[in-house]
C-alpha cells in the first residue's frame, strides 16, 4: 500500500459538526470539553473514541462522500470508519435521533467516576477488551465512557476470573523482564525479550498482548520523564490517562533493528509507511501499526543514504563506521527495547496551550519542527540521564567517541528522553517527512553543551 496521507478536512467537519451537537445537547459533554482545555492542555475531539447517531440515508451518503467506509455491521447498527484519516468513528443505530452519543476513551472508568466523587454501572468485567460506562443522558444524548485494550469491537467484554488473572500476569511478566544484558551478551537479551512476548501471546491473544507491552513501555518511559510525569498527572486530575496516545518512538541500534521489527511485528504489527528524513540526517524510521488496538510505533535507527533501496525493516544491518544520533543514543543509553525505554511518547494536545501550560510549569518547549495547519510538532527539552563509565569508556576504545565527548558524559549525563507535542488537524494521519533532521540534530548528545 502506498501511504500517501492526505488531509480530509470535509471528514472532520462533519464530524466536528456532529460533536457540536452533542455538546449543545448534553452539558455534560460540553463541560469535559472545557474542563480538558483548561486542566491539560487537550481538546475532546482527540479523546473521542466515536459518535453514536441515528439512521438517515443522508448521512451514511454524506460520510461515504467523506471517504468513510462501514467497516462492521450488527443486528442493530452500522460501524464507519475512515481508513485514510484519524478521525473517531461513527455508529449509525437503527433510530431516527440525529445525535444519540459521545465515547469518550479513558485509561479507566473507575479513575474518571472517582475524581468526580460519583457512581455509575460499568459494563464489561475489569480489564476486559472492552468496558463502556454511560454517566450522564440529556436530551436523549448520552456521555459514555469506555475503556479498550486491544480489540476494536464497541460491546462489553465479561469474561471469567481467570481472564483477569492472566492480564495481571502479562503485566508483570512485561515490568519484571531483564532490560540489561549479562555478560554484555545483548543477542540473548533480545532473544529472550522475543520469546517473552510469545509467551504474552499465548497467555492473552496477539492484541491484548501488544496492549500490555505498550502500556508497560508508557509507565517504564514516564517514571524516568518529568515533563511525561507533570502532563499524566494533569490528565489524571480528571481521570483521563494516557488514551490521548499518538504513537511510541523506539530508537534501536543497527543489529537489532530486523529483530525490534520482528518483535511487533509477532505482537500484530505491520509496517506502515518509512521514514527517511534525508541524506544528511543519518537516520531513518520504519512506522508501524496495530490497527485493531489503535496503537502506532515510530522506530528509529542509523541509516546509511544508500539503504533507503533496501528492507531495512527485515535484513539484517552492520554496524557504520561512526554513530549518528539514533546509534549514539542506544549506545549510552541502551536499545529502547532494553534499558532505554522509549525515546518519546507523542499524545495529542493543543499545541500552543501545551506549551504555554508546561512552561508555567518550569517544563521548556524545544523549536517546533513541524508547523503546518494540520500537523504542529514539538519535544520538550530533553531529560539529562546519567550514563554508564563503562559504555563511554568502551566507545572511546572502539573510536567512536573522543575523549572530550566522554569526559562531559560521565560528567554531565547524555541527554535521554522526551514528550512531544503533538497537534492534528483535518484527520491528517502521516508525519512531517521534512525538516526533521534539524531538531533531531539538536538532540544529540555532543551538540547539547
Amino acid at each position: 500500500m502506498n501511504y500517501q496521507w492526505q488531509c480530509q478536512p470535509k471528514a472532520e467537519s462533519l464530524v466536528l459538526d456532529l460533536l457540536e451537537k452533542a455538546c449543545k445537547a448534553n452539558t455534560d459533554i460540553a463541560h469535559l470539553q472545557s474542563e480538558l482545555l483548561k486542566h491539560t492542555s487537550t481538546r475532546l475531539f482527540d479523546w473521542v473514541d466515536h459518535l453514536i447517531v441515528g439512521r438517515s440515508p443522508s448521512l451514511e451518503k454524506e460520510l461515504e462522500a467523506c471517504g468513510f467506509i462501514a467497516e462492521t455491521a450488527s443486528r442493530t447498527y452500522r460501524l464507519f470508519h475512515h481508513p485514510g484519516a484519524q478521525l473517531p468513528r461513527v455508529v449509525v443505530k437503527d433510530h431516527d435521533q440525529p445525535i444519540a452519543g459521545v465515547a469518550v476513551s479513558v485509561d479507566s472508568i473507575a479513575d474518571f467516576l472517582m475524581v468526580r466523587g460519583v457512581s455509575r454501572w460499568i459494563e464489561g468485567t475489569p480489564l476486559s477488551p472492552f468496558r463502556r460506562c454511560c454517566f450522564s443522558t440529556e436530551k436523549s444524548v448520552s456521555l459514555w465512557i469506555i475503556e479498550r485494550r486491544g480489540t476494536v469491537g464497541i460491546e462489553p467484554v465479561y469474561q471469567e476470573d481467570a481472564a483477569i488473572e492472566k492480564y495481571l500476569e502479562a503485566i508483570e511478566k512485561w515490568q519484571s523482564r531483564p532490560r540489561h544484558a549479562v555478560d554484555a551478551d545483548d543477542v540473548a537479551l533480545m532473544d529472550k525479550t522475543l520469546a517473552l512476548a510469545y509467551d504474552l501471546i499465548m497467555l492473552l491473544g496477539q492484541e491484548r498482548a501488544a496492549w500490555v507491552v505498550l502500556e508497560v513501555e508508557r509507565k517504564y518511559w514516564q517514571a524516568r520523564n518529568s515533563a511525561g510525569q507533570i502532563q499524566k498527572n494533569r490528565q489524571d486530575r480528571l481521570g483521563m490517562g494516557w488514551a490521548n496516545h499518538d504513537h511510541h518512538t523506539f530508537r534501536s541500534s543497527r543489529r537489532h533493528f530486523h529483530q525490534l521489527v520482528r518483535l511487533f511485528e509477532t505482537l500484530g504489527f505491520h509496517c506502515r509507511e518509512r521514514y527517511y528524513a534525508g541524506k544528511e540526517a543519518g537516520w531513518g524510521a520504519q512506522v508501524m501499526e496495530n490497527p485493531i488496538c489503535k496503537l502506532v510505533l515510530f522506530l528509529d535507527v542509523d541509516l546509511h543514504p544508500n539503504e533507503l533501496k533496501v528492507d531495512f525493516a527485515h535484513e539484517p544491518m552492520d554496524d557504520l563506521p561512526t554513530l549518528g544520533t539514533v546509534g549514539l543514543w542506544c549506545a549510552l543509553h541502551g536499545d529502547s527495547v532494553f534499558a532505554g525505554g522509549m525515546h518519546h511518547l507523542e499524545a495529542q494536545f493543543m499545541f500552543d496551550e501545551l506549551s504555554q501550560d508546561l512552561g508555567h510549569a518550569g517544563i521548556r518547549m524545544m523549536e517546533p519542527f513541524s508547523q503546518f495547519t494540520y500537523l504542529k510538532q514539538a519535544f520538550t527539552a530533553g531529560e539529562v540521564w546519567p550514563v554508564e563509565p563503562k559504555r563511554v569508556h568502551d566507545l572511546v576504545k572502539q573510536g567512536k567517541i573522543t575523549q572530550e565527548h566522554a569526559d562531559k558524559f560521565v560528567a554531565f549525563g547524555a541527554v535521554g528522553s522526551h514528550l512531544e507535542n503533538l497537534q492534528r488537524r483535518e484527520g491528517y494521519k502521516g508525519f512531517n517527512q521534512k525538516n526533521v533532521s534539524v531538531i533531531i540534530k539538536k538532540t544529540d548528545p555532543r551538540t547539547i553543551s
